[in-house]
């Protein structure tokens, strides 16, 4: 009998000895997001993003701030691109859009708003436990995803 592989990678998918499979489906799961923006890995909680989508045209807004690369019509509602590498401490991202470009939206209550990302890479279900909440003693913010530290993008810190 063959062994089925697991679409999940495996730091996602954890086994505790001795755990029952009730005690592994009571272990609340969240979504987390692998992105690349300016040759940077960065990891996004997808409870705060609503979509990711192919680049679109931009409208440039005359003597707006040089952060705002402009307005997209994303189904018919008019969002806001930011440069995120002009707000955060982040590299700049591509001059121009590739195949793996994407325009990613995020959640707000008043705002439409977007971000320009270079790569989307993987989503992983970890185990909300792990995810952190608050920024560590060193003022980072991030976690181990396959082996490996990758800092988690501060969404919020884009509204302000």
């Amino acid at each position: 009998m063959e062994s089925e592989k697991s679409d999940f990678p495996a730091s996602a998918v954890t086994q505790e000895a001795g755990q029952s499979v009730e005690e592994l489906l009571a272990i609340q799961q969240e979504d987390i997001l692998h992105i690349e923006i300016g040759g940077k890995d960065l990891l996004v909680r997808a409870a705060d993003v609503t979509e990711i989508v192919r680049p679109t045209s931009l409208t440039p807004v005359p003597m707006g701030p040089e952060h705002l690369l402009g307005l997209a019509n994303v189904h018919g509602q008019i969002v806001c691109m930011v440069n995120p590498s002009k707000v955060l401490q982040l590299p700049p991202i591509q001059s121009s859009p590739t195949v793996d470009t994407r325009f990613m939206l995020l959640r707000h209550a008043k705002m439409h708003i977007g971000i320009w990302v270079d790569k989307v890479h993987a989503l992983y279900a970890v185990n909300s436990e792990l995810v952190p909440t608050s920024t560590s003693a060193e003022g980072e913010i991030g976690m181990e995803i396959e082996g490996r530290y990758i800092d988690m993008l501060d969404c919020a810190a884009l509204f302000h």
